[in-house]
């Protein structure tokens, strides 16, 4: 440990460690086993593993979902005297080719990837000749299934440290309830810590920050409570976060126009270029963002005086992540929840969206099966165009590919590749594009030449199409556009990447297989949709509590004893003595008329669960494709009680045999939307027919016929 300080002190200035650092820097450097590390955002978990990179002799690899949080540490270390870098999207290509140097040059002593990354064949072969040291996993809940924040590529994670042979390896987190955390550490799919010496956590509370909860009854409400209060929080800054993009942009408009306060919206739907702007000013100032959960990962400003959940949070875990941007100076920060009864049906939509029909899960299981073979046993996909088919979410479709891959072992995710590709001439050598119609006649030649669609500036080419209809392979044509572009033939560029996997073992064929697994996919990803429910519930639970909300949440987090005497005295309980009169509104009654509404608006019977999430207010890409997110019909049982909803769904399905009829799906225009006085959007419009199956996902073809 004495290496330790050392470096601590000579590389970062500090004259020593705080809370559970030295535990864990001495189980990494002394005991030379696994950790997990539990400690509020803001709590000091980057130098748990870069004082031990510094220390050990190998490479240090962290793993990390955020190329802004990578960034902004490698310049910071950098700035330090410390060899770091990233390999993530957003390098070019010589910055690239100069990591790929230093890596296998061993100049390297810590390196940040997405855990993307460790799909490519390239990259996990320059890793595999490394010694890595320590190997880092940042937002380590994520390899949780029952995590509210799940990622399907986090699972992929724990293998990489046994096939890669990592030393030890350091999980991080702010936030684990005790089912995650044994998730985290289980020997098997986790990382083999030991859950009675490897844990380490600072405890869920945090004395400085009030929690505060007050229910409203709408925007208007909401709004008035709002403005005042951003007002009072003196010399600090404020996070307000809200549940969708639209309600961002309108806050931060009606708090800058009406109340004079320095607001700015952010959201994923703004450019990057915008994005960063926000960023900066927020980072920069003692101003008001207003944003999706899209802000605050990674964000690293002291004095955020305010953090306001505006609607209800998705769940505790979230709560907990975003209240803990709130403070990291020590100084009392306040933390207010603004509750109204409709919160939560939008909130259960998005926890009801990830769930396809059992009927879209085996059509794609279908087509996955029955994929064309490449030559190096290898079979693609584009995750696009799948979800868009077979209506699954991109999220949804990358987990199941990824159970396919963990629990049944049929395929592997290798290196994607892009499918499209876009030729032109130089701007200074626009005759040697003649080089390609003319003087090469190879055979990928000619098949690129047969399959490109000529444009006024650009050719485009399908290189998945011109290998099958040459019967070449792929990997000959790509080689032959890379050869052209070397040459300065031609400038490339690409699009329509497609993921690749390599075929573990024999594929089911049979239909009793394919549906026997569909049946299993089916019921872990409805497992997954009630627990998130659940989830949600328990936030509804949590307001309503009549206990000292900061106590309530330690309890969450599997932390009894962190709060003296289990009362913070600082909350809204603790300062009232009364329970939220909070009565959200879920599971109520739906009627038969507006069944029958759904039903003669739109004619789909071949997918129940399709018109229940129609109805319920459930977005999917063959909803989207439909045209149904924009009629009244969307949401229009946005409170009823989901599974009964389906239940009647199925039914009706039943008795018309699952055969389709007409869909009425009108367009919304700007001239009859109409915005209501609690911000929502009424619309008045006319039916426009379209046909029932028009979404590829609910008209694929039939199921291809095999040998029994």
């Amino acid at each position: 440990m004495d290496a330790a300080h050392k470096q601590l002190e000579r590389v970062f200035g500090f004259s020593g460690f705080r809370g559970v650092q030295e535990q864990v820097i001495h189980r990494l450097l002394v005991d030379s086993e696994n950790a997990l590390c539990l400690m509020p955002t803001g709590g000091g978990k980057s130098l748990c593993f870069q004082v031990p990179a510094l220390c050990l002799d190998g490479l240090t690899l962290v793993v990390s979902p955020l190329i802004a949080l990578m960034k902004d540490q490698v310049d910071a270390l950098r700035a330090r005297g410390v060899a770091a870098a990233s390999m993530d999207s957003s390098l070019s290509l010589d910055e690239s080719s100069a990591v790929r140097s230093q890596l296998r040059e061993g100049k390297l002593k810590i390196l940040y990837v997405a855990p993307e990354r460790l799909n490519n064949e390239l990259f996990i072969s320059m890793i595999s000749a490394q010694a890595i040291s320590l190997l880092a996993v940042d937002e380590s809940h994520c390899v949780s299934e029952w995590g509210p924040s799940f990622r399907a590529e986090y699972l992929k994670v724990s293998r990489f440290a046994k096939e890669v042979g990592a030393e030890r390896v350091l999980c991080l987190t702010a936030t684990a309830t005790p089912s995650v955390v044994k998730d985290i550490c289980d020997p098997t799919n986790g990382f083999d810590i030991d859950l009675e010496k490897g844990v380490f956590s600072t405890g869920a509370y945090r004395p400085n920050l009030s929690i505060q909860v007050k229910p409203c009854a709408n925007f208007k409400a909401k709004i008035s409570l709002l403005a005042p209060f951003l007002r009072s929080r003196g010399n600090g800054a404020a996070i307000v976060y809200v549940t969708v993009q639209k309600t961002a942009m309108e806050l931060a408009t009606a708090l800058k126009e009406h109340h004079g306060i320095d607001a700015q919206p952010y959201h994923a739907g703004m450019t990057a270029d915008k994005r960063k702007e926000v960023q900066e000013w927020f980072i920069g100032g003692n101003g008001v963002v207003v944003a999706t959960i899209a802000f605050g990962m990674g964000i690293d400003k002291a004095n955020i005086r305010q953090v306001v959940h505006f609607q209800l949070p998705k769940t505790l875990e979230n709560f907990s992540q975003e209240i803990g941007r709130a403070g990291r100076d020590g100084l009392p920060s306040t933390c207010l929840m603004m509750p109204s009864a409709g919160d939560m049906p939008i909130l259960e939509s998005f926890a009801r969206a990830n769930t396809p029909s059992k009927q879209s899960i085996n059509k794609w299981l279908d087509a996955v099966f029955m994929s064309p073979l490449e030559s190096d046993n290898t079979i693609s996909a584009n995750h696009y165009e799948m979800s868009n088919s077979y209506d699954i979410g991109r999220n949804t479709l990358s987990l199941l590919f990824t159970i396919l891959e963990l629990q049944f072992g049929l395929l592997r995710a290798t290196t994607p590749f892009y499918s499209t590709y876009q030729l032109k001439p130089l701007a200074n050598n626009a005759s040697a594009f003649a080089n390609i119609s003319n003087s090469d006649n190879s055979p990928e030649a000619r098949a690129i030449r047969s399959a490109w669609k000529p444009g006024k500036t650009w050719h485009t080419v399908d290189v998945v199409t011109a290998a099958a209809d040459s019967d070449l392979e792929r990997s000959k044509i790509i080689r032959c556009i890379s050869r052209w572009e070397l040459n300065g033939w031609c400038e490339v560029k690409v699009a329509g990447v497609r993921m690749r996997y390599l075929v573990q073992k024999p594929l089911p064929q049979l239909d009793e297989e394919i549906e026997d697994l569909a049946d299993q996919l089916f019921k872990q990803l409805h497992d997954r949709e009630e627990a998130d429910v659940r989830r949600l519930r328990s936030v509804a639970d949590f307001v309503r509590g009549g206990k000292c909300y900061a106590q309530e949440l330690a309890l969450y987090f599997g932390d009894a004893s962190s709060v003296p005497n289990g009362e913070c005295g600082n909350c809204s309980f603790c300062k009232s003595r009364q329970p939220v009169p909070f009565q959200p509104k879920f599971d109520g009654e739906f009627s038969d008329k507006q069944v029958r509404f759904v039903l003669g608006v739109c004619g789909v019977r071949d997918d129940p669960r399709f018109l229940a999430r129609l109805a319920f207010g459930v977005s999917s890409p063959r909803i989207t494709a439909l045209g149904l997110s924009k009629h009244e019909i969307f949401g229009c049982c946005d409170t009823a009680n989901f599974n009964k909803l389906l239940e009647r769904f199925e039914q009706e399905c039943a008795e018309q045999a699952y055969k389709n009829r007409p869909v009425l799906a009108p367009p919304k225009t700007a001239a009859n939307a109409q915005v209501t006085d609690d911000g929502s959007t009424g619309t008045k419009k006319t039916p426009v027919k379209r046909a029932a199956g028009s979404s590829a996902g609910g008209a694929a073809a039939a199921k291809k016929s095999r040998a029994k």
